[in-house]
């Protein structure tokens, strides 16, 4: 495994030391991009992925069909990665996929492989808008409830756990859905609980930023506007302790 993470990082000439975790289909190439969902594993088994279209099991969707192959890994699994190997990693709406036991592991792991005074830069949906969106639905102050749809629909949706409807077509298809539960969300975060946890994990000078205010360089290469403004997202970044220097 890490004679194909080492394969991956010197892509383009360069050895990479930012790290990109649920890359999804935008993945710069000068990041190394993970990504554990069955998009990013079809996106090395073409031919597998049209065999599947075929037969009902994925969808047709263009936006499934990835222009590169990302390193597959299961994220709820050790990283494939050595202690200290970058000086970046960036994460969004990643960690919320995770159970939390799950996503405090690979926050530790973060915490590893991150070199000291390396930063770190997660991005996940905004827990907070949510509740606060849904409070001031029932009072009336966004829209008025009318018809079927309640504040209480809404904010089921944007919490994302679950589908609202069971999943149709053959059996083959259900097993697939099954199997990719990674796409609902388990556990959600707003600015305060993220920051505590990247500070149980070992981080430090751990803070909520705005959209592209950060010292990563670089970022806007992987941090898109619509993850994180109008309440779509928060981000918050954190650094690494720095090792102290002994005489």
């Amino acid at each position: 495994m890490l004679h194909d993470v080492m394969i991956v990082m010197k892509t383009n000439g360069n050895c990479s030391r930012r790290l990109n975790l649920g890359c999804g289909p935008r993945a710069p190439s000068d990041w190394v991009n993970v990504d554990g969902s069955w998009n990013g594993w079809l996106a090395a088994h073409k031919v597998v992925r049209t065999c599947l279209e075929k037969v009902g099991i994925v969808d047709s969707n263009p936006q499934g069909h990835w222009n590169f192959v990302p390193l597959v890994h299961d994220l709820t699994k050790p990283l494939p990665f050595s202690e200290n190997s970058f000086s970046v990693i960036y994460g969004s709406h990643v960690l919320e996929h995770l159970y939390l036991t799950d996503a405090r592991r690979l926050l530790s792991e973060c915490e590893r492989i991150l070199k000291p005074g390396g930063v770190i830069r997660l991005v996940v949906p905004d827990l907070y808008h949510m509740v606060d969106t849904y409070l001031k639905n029932k009072m009336g102050q966004i829209f008025p409830v009318n018809g079927t749809a309640t504040p209480a629909d809404y904010l089921n949706e944007r919490l994302g756990f679950r589908l609202p409807n069971p999943t149709e077509g053959n059996i083959l298809r259900k097993v697939y859905t099954s199997w990719k539960d990674f796409h609902s969300h388990k556990w959600m975060y707003d600015s305060e609980s993220l920051i505590n946890y990247l500070r149980l994990a070992g981080f430090e000078h751990v803070s909520h930023k705005q959209f592209l205010e950060s010292d990563v360089e670089g970022i806007a290469d992987v941090e898109e506007a619509e993850r994180v403004l109008n309440g779509a997202g928060i981000c918050v970044e954190g650094t690494k302790t720095k090792l102290l220097l002994t005489r």
